[in-house]
């Protein structure tokens, strides 16, 4: 019932990448790594300075999805190309969690970070590495809603540019 629940979701963020201009929004990533409050993940995202993406979740029990934008920093001796750091923010939450334990739990991260090219023909594979802290809202039902701040979030992740 929950992925039917929010395929209109998805159905209008695939209509939002579809209708973005070809000349302005030209990098398209997809990528996997592990991270805190991202587990075991897969992400694509799609974008030239300002990029949105999608994260699923593949391994802990919570099988959490994220939608992410990330903003990249230019460089500074070249202001219209975008640099290798980055600042973004993450929204991720159990929709697919499977028990109690993950029920209604939601996850802010902001975070800095940094990718890492790899060298070779295409210069299209690399590292991407990120650090910042985390908001933890989940539900316990005696008490109701939980904020709790976490110091440290972090990820890493190889990826792939077309």
């Amino acid at each position: 019932m929950a992925l039917s629940k929010y395929s209109g979701a998805f159905a209008a963020l695939f209509l939002l990448f579809s209708l973005c201009p070809a000349g302005a929004q030209n990098r398209f990533e997809v990528s996997a790594g592990a991270g805190l409050f991202d587990g075991g993940f897969i992400k694509a995202r799609y974008g030239n300075r300002i990029e949105v993406g999608l994260s699923q979740d593949l391994v802990s029990q919570l099988h959490t999805t994220g939608l992410e934008v990330y903003f990249r920093i230019p460089r500074k001796y070249e202001p219209a190309l975008p640099g290798p750091f980055y600042i973004m923010c993450g929204v991720s939450t159990t929709l697919f969690g499977k028990g109690y334990d993950t029920f209604e739990q939601t996850f802010i991260y902001p975070r800095i970070g940094r990718s890492f090219l790899f060298r070779g023909k295409t210069g299209r594979a690399g590292l991407n590495a990120d650090i910042g802290f985390a908001v933890h809202r989940h539900t316990n039902p005696p008490e109701g809603y939980l904020t709790e701040v976490i110091p440290i979030s972090c990820s890493a992740g190889f990826f792939y540019r077309f």
